[in-house]
Formats: C-alpha cells, structure tokens, sequence
C-alpha cells in the first residue's frame, strides 16, 4: 500500500472533508437533558463517525495498491469503493446519532410550545 499526494487527490481529500464539515460532522451533536446522562457514549460515538468517515475520504484520495512482480496492477478500484462504503456509513451513523440526541430536545420544546398555545387560546 503506497500514499499518492499528488494535488488532485489532495484536492478530492479537501473537498471530501469539507463537505462533511457542511454537514455538521466536525461537530460534536448537542445534547438534550434527556440524553446528558450519556455524554461520554455519545462523544465516543461520535469521534468513532469522525474516524470512520476521515478514513473512508483518505482512503478514497490518497491510497494506491499495486500488486505483482511481472504484470504490475493497481486495487486502487477496490479501495474506492471501501472508501465509499466507509464514508456513507460514517455519514449516516452521524446522522442518525445527531437525530438521536437532538432530536427530543425539539419534540419536547413542540409539546410545551403547543401546550402553551392551547392554554393561551383558551382564556
């Protein structure tokens, strides 16, 4: 296995990490009381979806295998796609972890938010 930094690749490298900081993957998910319990299951978790996606991007970058003494070849096809894999696990895991840990934090403000209308509508 051989590391290839050549500008284009390192440029795939950036666009690929930049896009998941779009995405809100280099932040840590807010936690909702609920949820303050498990603070350190959730931050490792977490920097488990960092790792997993970090790696899938450098993997699909920067990583060449060339196998063989005579006719030379290169898995570097092989390596895309466990890249890909990698990365669209590490991405949907964030994302389901975000939901997770959000998520009741904005279902519990809704229910006071509507509870509230309600009593107000009815005086």
């Amino acid at each position: 296995m051989e590391f290839n930094f050549e500008f284009r690749r390192l440029l795939l490298l950036l666009i690929l990490l930049g896009g998941f900081a779009l995405l809100g993957g280099f932040t840590p998910p807010d936690l909702s009381p609920e949820t303050a319990h498990d603070a350190n299951r959730v931050q490792k978790a977490w920097f488990y979806c960092l790792l997993i996606f970090t790696g899938g991007a450098a993997v699909v970058s920067v990583v060449d295998h060339w196998v063989g003494t005579m006719e030379r070849s290169n898995l570097r096809a092989m390596y895309i796609l466990i890249g890909v894999v990698l990365m669209i696990g590490g991405a949907l895991w964030m994302r389901s972890l975000k939901q997770t840990v959000e998520e009741p934090q904005k279902a519990v403000a809704m229910i006071v938010y509507n509870k509230m209308c309600w009593q107000s509508g009815a005086d």
